[in-house]
């Protein structure tokens, strides 16, 4: 089984012990329910944003729902967790090859990432994607081209970086000849939220 199948059967799985719908999710996370139908099938790799929106769906981390072996032993109160050369959840898509890392953290606050940029033009990207949260992203080789809905275009080099609102439509683009790479981290929507909301609870007065 590929990843991809791993992924669409595991979403499945937690879909149906929800009791929730095609529909259901659809309308909780935003995201069609053909193109849930085609993950859960095996035949589509969803992007970052779906992962995160069906994650925030389920009311799950991104960890929880992408796991992996190790995280399903996971530790609740884990601290410390490396992650060795060849670790991590591996997805690929159109546009990114996406390694999820320290899968063994199932509540991050934040999602790290390892990534390649395969999309060499903003045509060939597609539609800018969005989705909750704050992410952080540096070059490690090559050079990216970053697109915004609001901002002139900016290119990144080795050892540059960016960081970004990203309920903002974005996409990064390779600008190279080769493959571009990048490490990234992204903010759990789902954890912010909560965290606001336990922030907001302790300012509460009578």
């Amino acid at each position: 089984m590929t990843t991809t199948q791993a992924l669409g059967a595991r979403l499945r799985h937690l879909r149906k012990s929800r009791q929730l719908t095609l529909n259901d999710l659809a309308s909780r996370s935003g995201v069609a329910v053909s193109t849930i139908s085609k993950i859960e099938n095996g035949v589509l790799s969803p992007t970052l944003d779906k992962v995160l929106r069906l994650a925030e769906g389920l009311d799950l981390t991104i960890g929880q729902l992408i796991g992996d072996d190790k995280s399903e032993k996971a530790s609740p109160n884990s601290r410390f967790v490396p992650s060795r050369d060849g670790d991590g959840v591996v997805i690929d898509t159109k546009n990114y090859v996406y390694r999820y890392l320290c899968g063994e953290l199932t509540n991050k606050r934040m999602v790290p990432i390892h990534a390649r940029i395969k999309a060499s033009s903003i045509k060939e990207f597609g539609p800018l994607e969005k989705h909750g949260g704050e992410e952080f992203l540096v070059v490690i080789d090559g050079e990216v081209v970053v697109h915004s809905e609001f901002y002139a275009p900016v290119r990144l080099g080795p050892g540059e970086s960016i960081y970004l609102d990203s309920t903002m439509g974005h996409a990064y683009v390779n600008a190279g000849d080769r493959d571009a790479e990048v490490f990234c981290i992204c903010t759990e929507p789902l954890r912010v939220s909560k965290d606001s909301e336990s922030e907001n609870d302790g300012l509460k007065t009578d």
